[in-house]
């Protein structure tokens, strides 16, 4: 038996999360974060299935959140999979970055208005001269979700880079700053680039883990274990309230049609 693309992929997304298809909500929020996808299942109620992946359905949300792993290849195979789902509403990244402006702070979120495409996964799916841009309809409810929780939210543009320990290259850091980079990462710009491949509408709330270029700013052990306490549960709610106000969008929006019709 020859696969298909669309039965090839969606069996992926099966296998990879040890999930029926028809489990998935219409809103995703997805992670890098095991902790999170922890919260989210405690939280909600809701029960985790883990494969490659690790996702929770939240029915009453209309929700499942993805820990996908680290890094482009894996962002990218996930947003291919999802587009493949017959319903989907919005992806919303939850996602950790470096702060490079120095008008960051450790525990700042962040929405991207754009990412530079530094790595190479990117490249398979849009040719080198189209930007990665999130979609602005997703966007402007996680800028809604932070300003409803008295959250100032900066936007700007990140830097996505496939490597790893680049803070100790002082060719690139200099670079960095050249180019009035906000904050480094490295799966944005492929997530954005798949998105816009597979007509996926996608957005991003990042929060600020660490402040690499300032002395002593680059995320230890200690640092690290501190972000997920002081930090994780607002980030995973500002994720929630942004779905929640999508969907009551996506209801209006559905009303308005039938009332049409």
């Amino acid at each position: 038996m020859i696969l298909k693309e669309h039965e090839y992929v969606r069996q992926t997304l099966e296998r990879y999360t040890n999930s029926e298809l028809d489990a998935f909500c219409e809103h995703i929020l997805i992670t890098n974060f095991r902790p999170y996808v922890k919260w989210f299942s405690e939280e909600t109620g809701s029960d985790c299935h883990e494969g490659n992946f690790r996702v929770v359905h939240a029915r009453d949300l209309n929700c499942s959140m993805v820990d996908f792993g680290i890094g482009s290849p894996q962002a990218a195979l996930l947003i291919h999979c999802l587009a493949f789902l017959e319903k989907l509403k919005s992806v919303i990244m939850l996602g950790m970055c470096g702060g490079i402006d120095d008008i960051l702070e450790v525990g700042d979120f962040v929405i991207p208005s754009a990412a530079v495409r530094g790595e190479g996964t990117s490249r398979h799916y849009l040719p080198v001269e189209f930007p990665a841009i999130p979609a602005s309809s997703v966007n402007l409810f996680c800028i809604g979700a932070l300003k409803h929780a008295g959250i100032t939210p900066r936007c700007g543009i990140l830097y996505t880079t496939d490597r790893r320990l680049w803070e100790f290259d002082e060719d690139f850091v200099d670079y960095l700053r050249r180019q009035r980079i906000l904050a480094i990462e490295m799966e944005l710009a492929t997530l954005f680039s798949v998105a816009y491949r597979y007509e996926v509408p996608i957005g991003s709330i990042m929060l600020v883990s660490d402040m690499p270029l300032q002395r002593r700013g680059i995320k230890g052990k200690r640092l690290h274990e501190e972000i997920y306490a002081k930090y994780m549960e607002t980030h995973i709610r500002l994720g929630m309230d942004a779905v929640r106000n999508l969907e009551i969008r996506w209801a209006e929006v559905e009303r308005k049609l039938t009332s049409e019709w």
